[in-house]
């Protein structure tokens, strides 16, 4: 049985409902991911939880690129 892990994010510009939306659509396409959820902490630091196989190392830079050509988003 392959371990699961989960890997979370702060990330800046995640305001609201759609803006999880489109964060979770676009990261979910990267590909390799087995889930991403959002958490939307209005006047705080809003996070992503991204679920993966514990071999996969998530290459942030690639995550941030991602998140950039989305919209306004980055990483803390």
């Amino acid at each position: 049985m392959q371990e699961i892990e989960n890997t979370t994010f702060v990330i800046i510009g995640m305001d609201t409902a759609e803006d999880a939306r489109i964060v979770k659509d676009r990261l979910y396409h990267m590909g390799g991911l087995g889930g991403v959820a959002t958490e939307i902490i209005p006047g705080g630091q809003s996070r992503i939880h991204i679920k993966h196989k514990a071999e996969i190392t998530l290459d942030r830079a690639l995550i941030e690129e991602v998140l950039r050509v989305a919209g306004d988003y980055r990483l803390a």
